[in-house]
């Protein structure tokens, strides 16, 4: 009996031996479907299907594979597998309690038909839209998961649902009292004052100018402004006509130098001063206006200071 027992044990092991032998045969790929997967991994990584390419890559990383070919789709098994992205998918009620008799699909598939266990899953990288469901009510969102972003944590919140009969609290009124109006900021304005002395001082320097041209033109050829000199006899009259010129023209070049250094002081008194509120300044209305004539110029103004 021992023997026959033995016999029988013997015949039971090999047996096994021989399932198992013939069942890691029949898992193995052939060379062609190994060619195969490598080729379509690689449509599918260029795709971003990365989680139909890793397990076609690990179809052709098998040792029954040509060595190139294994070799190749076991590197790509490790690059797949920095790149998949991973994501857990929690259910919560408004008041932040789990819910975890809660059903997941991710772009209309099934992902999870419970969260009790917290596993992460492997999601292509790409925007994707994931429906929750709990009790009959749904609640979706869309994201965009990146490449080798690991374990991001997607939360499907269901509203409280409304008690039956519940009594609602009327709406309490209130009462919204207008913002006060927005008033523009008052302009500012500097006086005019000095701008009155710049006018005087421009009249007053036309008037000398036309003053220096007139006296200039008065004086004869004869006379040289430069040597104070006339080519003429004694007591001859062009003496008295360059004596005048010379006068006339030294009074224009007085009054112009005032008219000019009037203006240049009044501009700057008018920059310096400190600006005031218009509505605080009165209202004036003023004129000026310039005139030249063959006895001399000035300028003549009307209205209030």
């Amino acid at each position: 009996m021992t023997t026959f027992a033995s016999l029988v044990r013997f015949s039971a092991t090999t047996a096994s031996i021989l399932l198992a032998a013939s069942a890691a045969l029949a898992a193995s790929p052939t060379k062609e479907e190994c060619v195969d997967a490598y080729g379509k991994g690689q449509d599918a990584r260029e795709a971003g299907q990365f989680t139909q390419a890793g397990k076609l890559f690990l179809t052709c990383a098998q040792s029954t594979c040509p060595a190139l070919v294994q070799s190749d789709c076991a590197r790509f098994t490790d690059e797949i597998a920095r790149l998949q992205p991973s994501v857990t998918f929690v259910a919560r009620d408004s008041a932040q309690n789990d819910l975890p008799e809660t059903s997941v699909f991710v772009d209309g598939a099934p992902v999870a038909t419970r969260l009790g266990d917290g596993n992460a899953h492997d999601i292509d990288p790409g925007k994707h839209e994931v429906r929750f469901v709990h009790a009959g009510k749904e609640t979706i969102l869309t994201v965009v998961v990146n490449q080798g972003e690991k374990g991001r944590s997607l939360v499907g919140v269901f509203p409280a649902a409304t008690a039956t009969g519940a009594a609602v609290p009327p709406p309490v009124a209130t009462t919204t009292t207008p913002p006060p109006p927005v008033r523009p900021a008052p302009a500012m304005k500097r006086s005019a004052g000095p701008l009155v002395l710049v006018g005087v001082g421009a009249a007053a320097a036309v008037a000398g100018g036309v003053l220096l041209g007139v006296g200039l033109g008065k004086i004869p050829a004869s006379c040289s402004l430069s040597t104070n000199e006339c080519a003429a006899p004694l007591k001859d009259p062009v003496f008295d006509q360059a004596s005048s010129g010379v006068s006339l023209a030294n009074i224009g070049g007085i009054v112009g130098g005032v008219g000019v250094a009037t203006m240049a002081g009044s501009l700057i008194w008018y920059f310096v001063q400190t600006p005031t509120s218009a509505a605080a300044a009165p209202s004036t209305s003023r004129s000026f206006t310039p005139w030249v004539g063959p006895q001399g110029a000035g300028l003549s103004f009307s209205g209030a200071m």
